[in-house]
């Protein structure tokens, strides 16, 4: 067992260096309570609403900068895995970014491909590549994806194929996006029988309001721990081997379900 957490917090907008040293202070209150992966929104470092191009740039860093390598130390200190989500400044393009972070430095990273029309997503770069974002790592294989992407079953599908026992959601849903947390997220971790770690922020970015409901979902869909719209931490603790499991045995040899097994893929084909 171990015990992994979202945090629920906000951001503020265009002000990177400030905001790695809070998503510091909260890895040194998660170490203190026994966690040992953090994860946190979708682009924490910098904030999301903008409104064009030039004021994306100019809020953008770099994922090797000084923010990440604070965040790096902060990790090291306290024996921690972290993802943190920014808008990644990388020779002239910028890319919605979420990191995977361990006391060693960066052990992946994901660059979202599935953009909604919806602040700075509406003036990012589409990301090359198609790899799936899983990575090994001393608190279990981790997938990323960010966001609008729970929208899209085939990725997380693809994460699980590709080994990930826990799936990983920075998010930046507003208000308007109830239905993601209440009805999306329980049924990705069920269908996938896999960890799945969504957070969200509750505070409010240039009159966007944000929804909270950050949560960690188990195998079967059970939500084991809810933000609701209050700032924090919210952990449980986890059994990696109950995401490596793919059949549920109701009775042996009479009621068995195993949809990985099962699968058909030739017949999927449009």
């Amino acid at each position: 067992m171990m015990k992994i957490a979202v945090a629920q917090v906000g951001s503020i907008k265009g002000a990177a260096a400030e905001n790695a040293e809070a998503v510091v202070r909260w890895i040194e209150q998660a170490a203190g309570e026994g966690i040992v992966l953090t994860v946190f929104p979708e682009c924490c470092l910098t904030g999301y609403v903008y409104n064009d191009r030039a004021e994306l740039e100019a809020a953008a860093i770099a994922a090797d900068g000084p923010e990440i390598e604070r965040i790096r130390a902060a990790c090291a200190e306290a024996s921690m895995h972290a993802v943190v989500g920014l808008f990644e400044a990388d020779g002239g393009r910028v890319y919605n970014t979420a990191l995977l972070i361990g006391p060693d430095g960066v052990i992946g990273r994901h660059r979202k491909r599935h953009l909604p029309f919806l602040g700075g997503d509406r003036f990012v770069d589409q990301p090359e590549g198609i790899e799936p974002a899983v990575f090994d790592s001393p608190v279990g294989k981790v997938g990323l994806a960010i966001c609008y992407e729970i929208r899209f079953p085939e990725v997380v599908r693809t994460l699980v194929l590709s080994g990930a026992e826990i799936v990983v959601l920075p998010t930046n849903w507003p208000v308007a996006s109830r239905i993601l947390a209440d009805l999306f997220t329980p049924v990705r971790a069920a269908e996938n029988f896999v960890y799945f770690l969504a957070a969200n922020r509750n505070d409010n970015e240039d009159g966007t309001a944000f929804l909270g409901s950050s949560q960690i979902v188990d195998p079967i869909g059970k939500v084991i721990a809810h933000a609701g719209t209050e700032t924090g931490l919210f952990s449980a603790d986890v059994d990696l081997e109950r995401a490596r499991n793919k059949t549920i045995i109701f009775e042996s040899g009479e009621f068995e379900i195993a949809p990985f097994k099962d699968r058909k893929p030739e017949t999927y084909r449009l």
